[in-house]
């Protein structure tokens, strides 16, 4: 079966979409080791999370406020502008 240039190419760029969206996204459980509530940032298992307006909160969770030291969270992200960007925290049992 020939395919034609145009197939070809959507059909590489469709293998190559599947190999690289998974290293963008990810997740992450630990417990929060600190809070920098200026920055808007925490940390768990030594990786620095930002969150945004768009980081969705769960299992209690309500903001960015209710986040503590020694809480065990599950962590959604995306890596965006170099940095961790928390899409999803959630606690952990």
């Amino acid at each position: 079966m020939k395919l034609s240039k145009s197939a070809l190419a959507g059909v590489l760029g469709s293998g190559l979409l599947m190999v690289a969206a998974p290293a963008l996204a990810d997740d992450l459980e630990g417990r929060i080791e600190s809070v920098d509530t200026a920055n808007r940032t925490f940390t768990v298992q030594g990786i620095q999370f930002h969150v945004d307006d768009r980081t969705d909160y769960d299992d209690g969770l309500r903001s960015f406020s209710d986040l503590k030291v020694g809480q065990k969270v599950e962590v959604d992200f995306d890596w965006r502008d170099g940095r961790h960007v928390a899409t999803e925290i959630e606690l952990d049992d």
